[in-house]
């Protein structure tokens, strides 16, 4: 199995007590997904960082997690210079042009990162003479992040969705037929909120929203005019719909309506899911 570093963003501005909560629910998430496509994935956690043990195959599932910024395969070694020099050293064999070596450190060490760094290279160096030094803009990076008395050797950015955990921000009900009401649940699900959908019959779109939930909850289908007139379940907070500035409807309910697409052009509503496609592509 390949370990993979695992990075969140906003979740790391929040409050002790709600960044823990909010870790524990996007490890929740990771492990439903992973067992909703029947995967095997081993999870270990450290302040900032989240580590996964999956077979790289399967990978593409961490860019469908709603709270992961990015992430890297990594080789796993101490935090010794020593250490981190032989499996650098081996870790960049096959590589060929320019190159540089970027250290992060987290923790007390006797030496400082811009020290690692230049050892790691001389070292990269001596093994393979047909590399050059380009510090400011190399063919090839090399990142070394260095935790208290263990170091991950990678190379590779992964991007993910970012945003908060789904379920860390309350129930919408979102009604889905087309690419904008996809969407537009994308979008409040992105920011943490669990989307209950209403369809139309004969939409695709309720199948592609289904990726980025472990558990989506279906609430029926029919017309949007019926799904207004729905009897909801407790709990829900608002109603999510993929209305545009020109195609915007009036409805009166007890509930607020949250339009996110009522300042988007077709361009960027293309542009988005253009990339929402390659987020989730297996």
């Amino acid at each position: 199995m390949q370990q993979y570093l695992l990075r969140y963003g906003e979740i790391g501005t929040k409050s002790e007590n709600i960044r823990r909560n909010f870790v524990d629910i996007l490890i929740q998430n990771i492990e439903r997904t992973f067992l909703k496509y029947k995967k095997e994935i081993f999870i270990e956690r450290e302040r900032g960082r989240i580590f996964v043990f999956i077979d790289k195959n399967d990978a593409y599932l961490l860019s469908r997690t709603f709270g992961i910024v990015s992430y890297s395969p990594v080789i796993e070694t101490t935090s010794k210079i020593s250490s981190m020099k032989e499996e650098s050293k081996t870790f960049a064999s096959n590589l060929s042009g320019t190159f540089a070596v970027r250290a992060r450190r987290i923790g007390e060490h006797d030496y400082t990162s811009p020290e690692a760094a230049g050892e790691v290279g001389s070292a990269i160096l001596d093994e393979n003479p047909d590399l050059d030094v380009d510090l400011d803009d190399p063919e090839n990076e090399i990142y070394l992040e260095i935790r208290n008395d263990k170091a991950y050797i990678f190379s590779e950015f992964h991007e993910g969705p970012g945003g908060l955990p789904l379920s860390s921000q309350g129930k919408v009900a979102s009604y889905i037929d087309d690419k904008n009401d996809f969407l537009a649940a994308w979008l409040i699900m992105k920011r943490g909120a669990r989307a209950y959908i209403y369809h139309e019959p004969e939409t695709d779109w309720v199948e592609k929203l289904d990726r980025w939930d472990p558990n989506l909850k279906i609430l029926g289908e029919g017309e949007k005019s019926e799904f207004l007139n729905l009897d909801l379940p407790d709990g829900i907070q608002g109603i999510v719909l993929g209305d545009t500035l020109e195609s915007i409807q009036l409805f009166k309910d007890d509930l607020p309506i949250f339009r996110p697409l009522i300042a988007f052009t077709e361009k960027r509503i293309n542009n988005y899911i253009k990339k929402i496609k390659f987020l989730g592509k297996r």
